[in-house]
C-alpha cells in the first residue's frame, strides 16, 4: 500500500492517479483537508494534520503493520509565506516531519518531495545530486534541513524543479491553467524570461517519481534528481503551453525577474538539475516536459 502525505496538492493528485495507473497497490492519501478528486475502489483519504502528534499516530493506526510506501509531500511551499511566518514553517516542514518519522513504522519505502532550491545558484552549469547545497532562502534552507533528517533516518529524497501542469485539483487552478484562461481570454500575460530551470509537467515527474519507488536498486541513492533535460525560461515555456494549445503566443510576454516587485523573498536566478543518475536508474535516453 501506497500512503501519500500531503495528497491534496497539485503533485500529490498526479501521484495518486500515476500510482493506481502504474501499480496495483491500494493508496491511502492524506491531508489536512480532504477534496473530491481521483475515484477509484483502490484509493481512500484520510484527514490528517501532521503537526499534530495525535493524527500521526492515527494514521499509524490507520495504516497497520503492513509494509507501506511513502510519499512524504506535506510542507509549506510559498517561500514569500515561509518568510512572513516563520513559526509556522518550521513547525510544519520541521517539527512535523521529526515526528511523523519518529512514530511511523513499517516502511518499506519513503521517499520525501524536495526541490531545486536547496542548491541555489548553479551558475548555468547543471548539478549532481553531490553538489554543495547554498539555498538562497529560508525554504531552501528548510527544505535542505529536512533532506538531512529523512536521509539521517535511512530513507530517500527527490529533487524536483518547478513543475507546471494542468490542475487536478477541483476548484484550484494551478498556474499553468491562469496562463491558458488568460491568452484564451485575450489577455497578456507577463513571463520571466531571465530565471531558467530543468522545467517539468506535474505528470511525468509522477509517473517517474512512482517508478522510482517501484525500483529497488534505487533506493540505495539517497537523493534523486527527476527533473527535464532542457532548461527553460517561464516565459518559453508559457510560450510552449499555447503554442501546444494551438493559441496567441505572442500574447506571452518577456519580462526580468530583477524588474518584477512580485516576490519579497530572494530567488535564484538560475538552477539547473543533471538528470542523469534518474535516466540510468529508469532506463531512460531523455526525459522531456510534456506542454498539453
Amino acid at each position: 500500500m501506497y500512503v501519500v502525505v500531503g495528497a491534496s496538492g497539485f503533485l500529490g493528485s498526479y501521484l495518486i492517479r500515476a500510482i493506481l495507473e502504474k501499480t496495483d497497490d491500494h493508496v491511502l492519501a492524506v491531508a489536512r483537508s480532504v477534496h473530491d478528486g481521483e475515484r477509484n475502489t483502490r484509493l481512500s483519504w484520510m484527514s490528517c494534520d501532521v503537526t499534530r502528534h495525535g493524527d500521526i499516530l492515527a494514521l499509524q493506526d490507520r495504516a497497520g503493520r503492513e509494509k507501506v510506501k511513502v510519499l512524504y509531500l506535506a510542507a509549506m511551499h510559498h517561500p514569500d509565506e515561509i518568510r512572513s511566518f516563520p513559526l509556522q514553517a518550521w513547525n510544519t516542514d520541521i517539527t512535523a516531519l521529526a515526528d511523523f518519522l519518529g512514530v511511523f513504522g513499517s516502511v518499506e519505502a519513503l521517499y520525501y518531495a524536495s526541490t531545486e532550491v536547496v542548491y541555489g545558484e548553479t551558475g548555468g552549469l547543471p548539478v549532481d545530486e553531490s553538489a554543495p547545497l547554498c539555498p538562497v532562502s529560508r525554504y531552501g534552507e528548510l527544505k535542505a534541513l529536512a533532506e538531512n533528517m529523512v536521509i539521517t533516518a535511512g530513507y530517500n529524497v527527490v529533487r524536483y524543479p518547478v513543475l507546471m501542469g494542468p490542475s487536478l485539483v477541483a476548484g484550484r487552478k494551478h498556474f499553468y491553467d491562469e496562463i491558458v484562461d488568460s491568452v484564451a481570454g485575450g489577455k497578456r500575460m507577463e513571463m520571466f524570461c531571465d530565471q531558467r530551470r530543468s522545467m517539468l509537467d506535474f505528470g511525468t515527474a509522477a509517473e517517474l517519481t512512482v517508478r522510482l519507488m517501484e525500483c529497488g536498486t534505487a533506493r540505495r541513492y539517497r537523493v534523486v534528481n527527476i527533473a527535464g533535460d532542457e532548461p527553460l525560461s517561464k516565459y518559453e515555456t508559457a510560450r510552449r503551453i499555447i503554442r501546444a494549445q494551438g493559441m496567441d503566443e505572442s500574447l506571452i510576454v518577456p519580462v526580468a525577474m530583477k524588474d518584477s516587485p512580485v516576490f519579497r523573498e530572494k530567488r535564484a536566478s538560475e538552477t539547473i538539475l543533471d538528470n542523469s543518475l534518474a535516466k540510468r536508474l529508469l532506463h531512460l535516453d531523455s526525459i522531456t516536459m510534456r506542454f498539453i
